[in-house]
């Protein structure tokens, strides 16, 4: 006789079975649903650094240059405190001016001497004289000045506009310079032909010049606005013509340096919207537009003449990223006092104008500013 079956035991299995294969489906919907949005943010990512590329590697760069005294001498003076902010032609320092006004008063000896040789008016000769000299030193400030905006703007960090007024600068400039060496001619023409070509007077006018150029440049002053940092002076301290006493800082051409990958750049222009985040700046976002890319950058490929060329290996089937310098033209009202050079940003550059990648890049650029609070 056959064994009763025992239909109580069936369905009491029944109930775990299905259970197990109801968790073993869920397990991979989850598996699938993970894999999905995994290749769907990767996705997002591959597009979004096309059309909102976005790099932590951003400096803070500014003009730094050397303060060097042209003329040697005592420190009488030191009028700066070491970061505090000065503009545009304030006094720094001072050097001893005795040695150098006994000079200056020696050529006027010489010149009028001279002069009286020859019964000419050498006082509006020396007046002249002058003239000319400031001249050709405010002509030669300009042509500094004019330079380095002439360089900023070929670089895309300074506007046209800019440029066109340190051209008309350097106009005015030659002008002032003109009309000083025709006011100059005049007063050497009162002196006759014989006085124009004494030997003598021409060398006294020289040695005034001289003179003059030298006293003037006892006074060390600010080259632009900005900062005098890295110093350690006191008053009595003995200052070489040609050693640097100080470093200044320029705080009017400030601008951003970010290092975007190569694959990045496709569709960067400049003037594209740029939004940035300081180290120094926590929670805070500030906006700029975008100056100009490198064209090239130092690959440490260094062939020689005569040499076969080196082909460095690389392991891995990954090829190292190459980034190129990009710069950020900035407003300098929005971030004023918040720029320090060498600074770290964070800069985000929008492409375009779809909403929802530009969506992407403006809540990551505010979601790193406050990130800056734990770096």
């Amino acid at each position: 006789m056959s064994e009763p079956s025992h239909p109580n035991n069936t369905a009491a299995d029944s109930p775990e079975s299905d259970d197990g294969a109801q968790g073993q489906q869920r397990m991979r919907r989850l598996t699938n649903g993970i894999v999905v949005a995994v290749a769907i943010l990767f996705l997002a990512h591959l597009i979004a650094d096309r059309f909102v590329p976005s790099t932590d590697l951003g400096r803070v760069r500014a003009f730094v240059v050397p303060v060097t005294p042209q003329v040697s001498g005592v420190i009488d003076e030191i009028l700066v405190t070491p970061n505090q902010p000065v503009a545009r032609g304030e006094l720094l320092a001072r050097i001893n001016a005795k040695d150098y006004e006994l000079a200056l008063e020696q050529a006027r000896q010489n010149l009028r001497r001279a002069g009286q040789s020859l019964g000419v008016q050498t006082a509006n000769v020396a007046a002249a004289q002058a003239r000319v000299t400031n001249a050709e030193a405010n002509l030669q400030n300009a042509r500094v000045q004019s330079k380095r905006v002439f360089a900023m703007v070929d670089r895309g960090v300074m506007s046209q506009a800019e440029a066109d007024n340190a051209e008309a600068s350097l106009t005015s400039a030659e002008a002032a310079l003109a009309s000083a060496q025709a006011d100059l001619a005049k007063a050497k023409e009162r002196l006759g032909m014989e006085g124009e070509d004494n030997t003598q007077v021409r060398s006294a006018l020289v040695a005034l010049e001289q003179a003059q150029l030298n006293l003037s440049r006892t006074e060390i002053l600010a080259p632009s606005n900005g900062v005098a940092s890295n110093f350690r002076l006191k008053e009595g301290i003995y200052a070489s013509a040609g050693q640097p006493l100080m470093t200044f800082i320029s705080s009017d051409d400030v601008w951003i340096e970010a290092y975007f990958r190569e694959n990045s750049l496709g569709n960067m222009q400049p003037g594209d919207r740029v939004e940035f985040a300081l180290d120094y700046a926590p929670g805070r976002v500030f906006s700029g537009r975008l100056g100009g890319i490198d064209y090239g950058v130092n690959w440490g490929q260094q062939e020689q003449s005569g040499k076969l060329a080196q082909v460095s290996g690389e392991t891995g089937w990954l090829r190292q990223t190459q980034r190129f310098p990009v710069s950020v033209v900035l407003d300098p009202e929005q971030a004023r006092g918040l720029l320090r050079v060498g600074g770290q940003a964070d800069v985000v550059v929008y492409t375009g104008d779809n909403a929802l990648l530009n969506g992407l890049g403006w809540l990551w650029i505010r979601v790193t500013s406050w990130f800056s609070y734990v770096r």
